[in-house]
């Protein structure tokens, strides 16, 4: 028994050893106390239905991949047509281009995608040593560029645009060499950004410290001012800079040793790990939010759905197909669930609207301060179901 026991303690020290490694070399010191402090302090919906707003942010870097891009818009109306909401809309899609990837033939293929209905396109940038005025000079030219296809910009002129930082050093909190700019949520903003939708990103120093929240935050000189913001609450007027979208961070049991019987699910679809229902379980618990108003949850994905074959192979192929079948079966009863395929602007409009207060079903907040773009067909809510 004594043998047994001391057997038994060493197993617990080097387990715990394990994980003090994996805590510090994968940088989960930056996150796991507010991942401890949203375990214990999540507000429930005491509401039916649960409105699900579901949205994609992909990191949609093709590059000079012409059979890439005539992939998508070949194979995406497929499968976005086979996926149906709580109103008939298909699955929506947000693009977040690269903007250093000045190349006509994909954003030409982009407009047709758009064109057809299935979603929408964003800036998606990455940058390198830059200072304030680099950073907004290159921001500006990628931001002309895109506006000549009719992206990030209304139908009145205005520049409107989410951003995704391409270095996942989004306000230099990785350092000049991927970024450079302390300023970059005021540079964002005076630009024309509504909401940042970068996070999470585990394993990097620029994940913040909190999870699965929905905050604004407000610069300063200092790199990765965004760490501590205000997160955005029913009534109450949001103040700051930008708006922080972050997607599900969370543990998740496993019985896999080589995961310490603990991993971290991040709403990343990519071919090593496979989208399954337990996924999307996750994604729900997630439980993100504007504060008083959990009746409206949100779920971010993310992937990069052109950088590799078998990433658009997964984004594209039946696992996700598969996946996006159970959201609709589980999540979409009408009495405890509505389900919405929503773009990354929608997702911000609504949590604007929650924030002034709004209630009811969300899908009449979807264009509530930032109005469709230029390129996005004309179509309303009415005909959702017909596209």
């Amino acid at each position: 028994m004594r043998l047994i026991r001391r057997l038994i303690l060493l197993g617990l020290v080097l387990y715990l050893c394990a994980w003090a490694y994996r805590i510090v070399s994968r940088k989960y010191y930056i996150w796991l106390p507010g991942y401890v402090s949203w375990l214990l302090s999540q507000e429930k919906s005491t509401a039916a239905p649960v409105h699900i707003l579901f949205f994609f942010v992909d990191h949609f870097e093709p590059v000079e991949n012409g059979a890439m891009m005539d992939r998508w818009v070949t194979a995406y109306p497929k499968i976005a047509r086979s996926h149906r909401d709580s109103a008939g809309r298909p699955w929506q899609h947000t693009w977040f281009y690269p903007g250093e990837q000045p190349i006509d033939r994909n954003m030409l293929a982009l407009q047709k995608l758009v064109a057809g209905g299935y979603g929408e396109t964003e800036l998606h940038l990455h940058h390198f040593n830059d200072t304030e005025q680099s950073a907004r000079e290159r921001f500006a030219r990628a931001i002309a560029w895109f506006q000549r296809f009719g992206f990030l910009k209304t139908a009145d002129g205005a520049t409107h645009f989410g951003f995704i930082h391409g270095n996942w050093s989004l306000d230099n909190s990785r350092g000049n060499q991927f970024c450079g700019n302390n300023r970059e949520l005021v540079t964002l903003r005076r630009l024309g950004c509504f909401a940042d939708f970068t996070f999470s990103s585990i394993f990097v120093e620029s994940q913040p410290s909190t999870v699965n929240n929905i905050f604004e935050a407000t610069d300063d000189d200092r790199p990765k001012s965004y760490d501590h913001g205000t997160p955005l609450r029913a009534g109450v007027k949001p103040e700051g800079d930008l708006l922080i979208f972050q997607g599900p961070l969370l543990l998740i049991p496993t019985a896999r040793p080589a995961k310490l019987f603990l991993e971290v699910e991040n709403a990343e679809i990519h071919a090593a790990v496979p989208v399954t229902p337990r996924r999307v379980d996750a994604w729900i618990r997630a439980n993100i939010h504007v504060e008083g108003r959990p009746e409206w949850r949100f779920i971010k994905i993310h992937t990069h759905g052109a950088s590799k074959e078998e990433d658009a192979d997964e984004v594209l192929g039946p696992e996700l197909d598969g996946a996006l079948s159970y959201l609709e079966r589980t999540y979409n009863d009408g009495s405890r669930y509505v389900l919405h395929y929503v773009t990354a602007r929608e997702a911000f409009n609504v949590a604007r609207a929650a924030a002034d207060g709004k209630r009811g079903d969300p899908r009449q907040y979807y264009n509530y301060l930032i109005p469709p773009y230029a390129a996005n067909p004309t179509f309303g809510l009415a005909n959702a179901g017909r596209q």
